[in-house]
């Protein structure tokens, strides 16, 4: 994943002298800033996804359930605290989106300044 990073970096530098030189800067910044928060918006997505948020949804005793069955399947209280108040979870995937997408705003805040 550094190896994307590194080309990230590159298309980027290159993109804005490009800019630079045709007089476009302020269209390459736009691009720029909207990947970059393309780019937040997923990794924000996938560290949620892995947040076991839906995990302790109420359930009901269904209809014609007997009790053993439906005490079988309840989910425990506990186990439910116990997978919530885990450490939040950063995966590859996560922590490159967040590093590109500061990359990118950052450029495009400078390359308008």
């Amino acid at each position: 994943m550094y190896k994307l990073d590194m080309i990230t970096v590159i298309v980027t530098v290159v993109l804005a002298v490009i800019g630079y030189f045709m007089k476009k800067l302020l269209i390459v910044s736009d691009i720029f800033f909207m990947i970059g928060l393309i780019l937040l918006c997923l990794a924000i997505a996938d560290i949620l996804l892995h947040a076991s948020l839906m995990s302790g949804w109420f359930q009901h005793q269904r209809k014609g359930e007997t009790n053993e069955e439906y005490q079988e399947r309840k989910i425990d209280v506990h186990e439910v605290a116990d997978r919530k108040n885990r450490p939040v979870h950063f995966d590859r995937f996560s922590v490159n989106s967040l590093v590109i997408s500061i990359w990118l705003i950052i450029c495009a805040v400078l390359v308008t300044g």
